[in-house]
């Protein structure tokens, strides 16, 4: 099955990259079909992906859709040769990803402009990270 679901996310990802930026595809199909048995190559079809993103300069959608697929396909193209038994594909696996890029969507359509975010932001980033080493340590001691 998992063999199946890096060779369908693959497929995906030729066709997310063909519809932004056609020629690329051609390259990430190379990449693609070789990172079924290197996963040096199914980044370098991520980054393909990635680079046509970049060149056609393409919607916040079609970026948070190509992240979602090529999400999909490293996940299961790095477990293609794990042992018998790993889930790439697991509901928490997918439920993160789909959110991360429902929130950037929706950040990024925002019309809102905050000159003060900069400066809130490492403070932010600092609570949630004091959050969850608090959790963390906390089920430790139990």
């Amino acid at each position: 099955m998992t063999r199946f679901l890096a060779v369908l996310s693959g497929l995906l990802l030729i066709t997310a990259v063909g519809i932004v930026m056609p020629w690329f595809a051609i390259a990430a199909a190379v990449f693609v079909v070789a990172g079924w048995w290197s996963r040096v190559c199914a980044v370098g079809a991520v980054l393909v992906a990635l680079g046509a993103l970049a060149w056609a300069d393409s919607s916040v959608l079609a970026a948070a859709a190509t992240g979602l697929v090529a999400t999909t396909y490293l996940l299961n193209t790095a477990t293609v040769s794990a042992p018998i038994g790993v889930v790439p594909t697991t509901l928490p696996s997918v439920a993160g990803a789909v959110s991360f890029a429902a929130v950037a969507v929706i950040a990024t359509e925002v019309p809102v402009r905050f000159e003060w975010v900069p400066l809130a932001a490492p403070v932010l980033a600092v609570l949630v990270f004091a959050v969850v080493v608090h959790g963390v340590a906390a089920r430790a001691d139990d």
